[in-house]
């Protein structure tokens, strides 16, 4: 009898024991299919493509095929599930392993800020199943302002240089975005818009989504452009706002001058190892100051040019200055035209006048000729006289 008992009370204790247990393997069998992310909440912004990155769990002993879908989602929201690059529905899952699916979700355009909630199930063909719930927050505010800069926002130099600024457009937002390109300029200046490494002039350009656009900003100043500072507002304007950046343009004054005879005319006559002296004019035509203006000169062989004076100090734009060359022909020279090229430096520009030097023979020469041709003449009419009569 006493034997009896022990063993009854062995086998209530075992069924005991066995009711217990029985909660624990369903909870383990309920956790052999695992859905998760690791950030299953983000921020986001109207128009943008965002990307849950998932993991589908299987913590049993024997494979499975977990079909995916999503339960419920925003109207208008598009999601798709993705593998390697291609839509899928279904993924394959080794024993105690882990496929990396993704969840991409296209949100409107136009949605009212707030929380929205995209809920995924898995299931696999074994019945095991999970749920995953999405957490979307639209903000009202951008993902950021977007921006303009230029990589050099200064450039210096005369009123007839070209100035080439080059700028990047960012969009920092969550959507393409198309933008008007414009600047405020001077009256009479230019100002175009080209993408980098592009030829053609553009007025407007799209950017995508967290993209930057390069930009070549030329700059022409008017011709009237006079020394100084001139600051130069560069836009692009888009649906979302503006942005703008300011370049600055110094201008240097423009560098130029005129070298040449008071009349015009680069012509002159010389006689054979004589000297010449011809006036010149030198003026500024530019809108700086000119200094230390020397001269120069390209002549024949054994010609030579001097220069009075030598130098001058300074030249304010519109001013004009008179000076004399002096040009001394070879005594050998032959009777021609020989070119003596005069130039005007600084070392800003240069002008060059031409001028054209028509030699002669001196007249002294052609007496001394005269003379020994009466000589001849004499002398044969003397012999002819003398000795004629015999």
């Amino acid at each position: 009898m006493f034997v009896n008992k022990k063993l009854i009370g062995l086998l209530v204790s075992c069924l005991v024991l066995a009711v217990l247990l029985l909660p624990v393997e369903q909870i383990k069998a309920q956790g052999v299919l695992e859905l998760l992310t690791t950030y299953p909440g983000i921020t986001a912004a109207a128009g943008e493509t965002i990307t849950f990155p998932l993991q589908v769990r299987n913590e049993g002993s024997a494979s499975q095929v977990v079909d995916l879908k999503v339960s419920s989602v925003p109207e208008n929201w598009k999601t798709s599930l993705r593998g390697r690059g291609r839509e899928i529905q279904k993924v394959y899952v080794r024993a105690h392993s882990y496929e990396t699916p993704d969840l991409k979700i296209k949100i409107p355009d136009e949605v009212e800020a707030g929380d929205y909630t995209i809920t995924l199930i898995a299931e696999s063909n074994s019945g095991y199943k999970d749920s995953l719930k999405l957490s979307v927050k639209i903000s009202e505010a951008r993902m950021g302002e977007d921006e303009l800069t230029a990589r050099y926002s200064e450039l210096k130099g005369p009123s007839d240089a070209t100035f080439n600024f080059k700028l990047d457009l960012t969009n920092n937002g969550g959507r393409e975005q198309v933008y008007s390109l414009g600047a405020q300029a001077p009256e009479g200046w230019q100002v175009t818009f080209k993408p980098s490494y592009e030829s053609q002039q553009v007025a407007s350009i799209s950017v995508k989504a967290g993209e930057t656009q390069g930009l070549d900003v030329k700059v022409i100043p008017a011709v009237s452009a006079e020394e100084g500072e001139y600051t130069i507002p560069v836009l692009a304007v888009s649906s979302e706002g503006r942005v703008s950046e300011e370049l600055k343009v110094i201008i240097s004054g423009s560098y130029d001058m005129e070298f040449t005879t008071p009349s015009g005319r680069l012509n002159a006559d010389l006689v054979a190892g004589k000297e010449k002296k011809v006036n010149l004019k030198v003026e500024n035509t530019g809108s700086a100051v000119l200094n230390n203006i020397t001269f120069s000169s390209n002549e024949p062989q054994n010609w030579s040019v001097t220069f009075d004076p030598k130098k001058i100090d300074t030249l304010k734009p519109g001013e004009s200055r008179q000076i004399t060359a002096t040009i001394t022909s070879d005594s050998k020279a032959i009777s021609g035209d020989y070119l003596v090229s005069l130039t005007a430096s600084t070392r800003e520009t240069r002008s060059t006048a031409n001028l054209r030097v028509t030699v002669k023979t001196s007249t002294l020469w052609g007496i001394v000729g005269l003379i020994i041709v009466l000589i001849v003449v004499a002398s044969v009419y003397w012999a002819f006289h003398t000795y004629g009569r015999r």
